[in-house]
């Protein structure tokens, strides 16, 4: 099984996310299991480059996978697509950085064994959404891309997880591309097509099973996860700790209890940057 991962430019803290992910899954990993990173900067993972495939991308190989519209996302489906007609006959997984390993990878495995597909979770029909997400749906409801005419049974899945039995790789993201493009091409704007595209793909061509139970996804608490990861980061380095060491630390770590969600008031966020404004830091001192 492949298990990729996709990270883009310089802030620390995505490259960050990805080790500590990477590392939940090779606690688990079999010797025929292949872990890749594909990205624009690979100087981040020179620490793991022993045990890590990194494959760099170019700011031109960039730009073409983005597509005639130039969308950022849908080289995430193109980097899907390079690695498998590269290494056909292999099942994937795509997993998103801000995740770890929760549960036991043989199980998630047999999943796909069993010729299901995997997504973090489903979120439901966009037609009950609000917001962009809403937007989207008015903009595509009875349209058919691919051969799929978008329907209410159509579901948004979170693609934080995308995973794929080796037979149905090609066809899923070769359709997920059709989709996309087609939506673009008719002036689709959201931030979330790439995972709508993805979505009716997978549920087209395969029973598609929430990942949930073995993957943790920390999208809704990035800060509390962070500082933890920093540390450890920090640690692992001053401390000059073996692979043995970090995998013993990460098993340590993600037995804390650092909640996944954490639900914040945006009416506190305004009160605190309406704070941050009146009272901003003042009598900066330099050598």
């Amino acid at each position: 099984m492949t298990f990729m991962y996709l990270t883009f430019g310089e802030k620390s803290e995505y490259h960050v996310q990805a080790y500590l992910s990477m590392l939940s899954f090779r606690r688990q990993t079999s010797p025929g299991d292949r872990i890749v990173m594909v990205t624009t900067a690979p100087q981040f993972y020179r620490r793991a480059s022993s045990w890590v495939e990194v494959i760099e991308l170019s700011p031109s190989q960039v730009a073409a996978w983005k597509g005639r519209h130039q969308y950022m996302f849908r080289v995430k489906t193109m980097a899907m697509k390079h690695y498998a007609d590269e290494h056909p006959g292999e099942d994937l997984l795509f997993v998103d950085t801000d995740t770890f390993l929760c549960g036991r990878l043989d199980e998630l495995r047999g999943v796909l064994g069993q010729g299901c597909g995997l997504m973090h979770k489903d979120e439901g029909s966009p037609a009950d959404m609000k917001g962009p997400s809403l937007r989207m749906w008015r903009n595509v409801e009875g349209r058919e891309y691919a051969g799929f005419r978008i329907n209410r049974q159509h579901h948004m899945w979170n693609s934080g997880i995308v995973g794929m039995p080796a037979a149905k790789v090609q066809n899923i993201v070769g359709d997920t591309l059709l989709l996309l493009d087609g939506m673009l091409d008719d002036g689709v704007k959201s931030f979330n097509i790439e995972q709508y595209a993805m979505s009716v793909a997978m549920t087209e061509h395969l029973t598609v099973e929430a990942a949930e139970p073995w993957v943790a996804h920390y999208w809704g608490n990035k800060d509390e996860w962070e500082r933890a990861i920093q540390d450890f980061m920090l640690r692992a380095y001053v401390q000059d700790w073996t692979l043995d060491d970090e995998l013993q630390a990460v098993d340590e770590l993600l037995s804390r209890h650092i909640p996944i969600f954490v639900h914040r008031s945006n009416t506190a966020r305004r009160l605190n940057k309406l704070v941050e404004k009146l009272f901003p830091d003042r009598d900066y001192c330099y050598f």
